[in-house]
């Protein structure tokens, strides 16, 4: 869609990002809260009115699971069932509108602008809260039959744990390890409650032995579940987001080691990359998205 303005909107659970695109290019970025009163009937409206005039088309990411049709199969962080926010959008509008998963459009983003950028096969993870995921192949986001294909975080890597509650209602999740959340739920059985996933990553990085341990399972755990991903897919490089990644070489480093102990020997070379756009992936994503040829 060259030469041609669209919106790519990123929804989250606290606010939303726009971003005003015209021929691939940035032209204007902003927010909106998130209102999730009333279960967040106000969020595209909301949008809507935030928007500085008309355009060709939009894309919106969504937290949930986005089935073929543009349905969204639940979004709990948004009060949303199952709905047609790009309907809605385009009613409320008048322009074309599409829907996308949250980590699918921030993989899209990186693996076109980002750390992926230059690579067609991309497996890209966001460790933030949770632990998400977006795979594009052969330069295309794939969604998958059900709208979850990437959901590495409900890899079920250790399923005799019982400490390891996963929100999924599965035991042993690799979530519950990798994310913030569950480095945090480590350092807490490691004798350390109450401290924050990067104080864990400072101590350890700093020589603290027990917190070396903890971001040493995280690690192994990740890497092991990279393994599994990548000989399905085979993706070219693997990208690292959110707010974990902020740790930096010093993680990324041990992810790539434990990767190597773990993969299929054809898959064992594949980079592991951290991300570079940051908050803005998801609206760029979606961008990027709307502008497909065929959308």
């Amino acid at each position: 869609m060259e030469n041609k303005r669209v919106y790519g909107i990123d929804v989250g659970g606290t606010t939303v990002k726009i971003g005003l695109f015209e021929d691939g290019k940035l032209l204007r970025k902003w927010s909106v809260p998130t209102d999730i009163s009333d279960g967040g009937k106000n969020i595209v409206p909301d949008i809507a009115a935030s928007l500085p005039g008309p355009a060709d088309g939009a894309a919106m990411a969504v937290p949930g699971a986005v089935l073929p049709d543009g349905t969204v199969n639940r979004c709990v962080n948004l009060g949303w069932g199952v709905c047609r926010p790009a309907e809605t959008f385009a009613a409320l509008t008048g322009i074309p509108c599409r829907v996308l998963n949250d980590a699918n459009a921030a993989a899209l983003g990186e693996q076109r602008q980002g750390g992926g950028q230059g690579y067609e096969n991309v497996l890209f993870v966001a460790l933030g809260t949770g632990v998400g995921a977006g795979v594009v192949l052969d330069g295309k986001v794939r969604a998958g039959a059900h709208g979850a294909a990437g959901e590495i975080g409900h890899l079920c890597l250790e399923p005799e744990d019982a400490q390891a509650k996963c929100t999924c209602g599965l035991t042993g999740c690799l979530e519950t390890y990798c994310s913030a959340t569950g480095i945090v739920r480590l350092a807490a059985l490691a004798g350390r409650p109450g401290m924050s996933c990067k104080a864990v990553f400072d101590a350890a990085a700093a020589g603290d032995g027990a917190m070396e341990a903890v971001v040493d399972r995280s690690c192994d755990l990740l890497g092991r579940g990279l393994a599994s991903a990548c000989a399905l897919i085979d993706p070219e490089a693997v990208v690292l987001g959110g707010g974990v990644a902020l740790a930096g070489e010093f993680f990324r480093a041990k992810v790539q080691a434990a990767f190597r102990r773990y993969a299929f020997h054809a898959c064992a070379a594949t980079p592991i990359r951290q991300a570079s756009l940051g908050s803005d992936a998801g609206f760029i994503g979606s961008a990027l998205y709307a502008m497909e040829p065929g959308r």
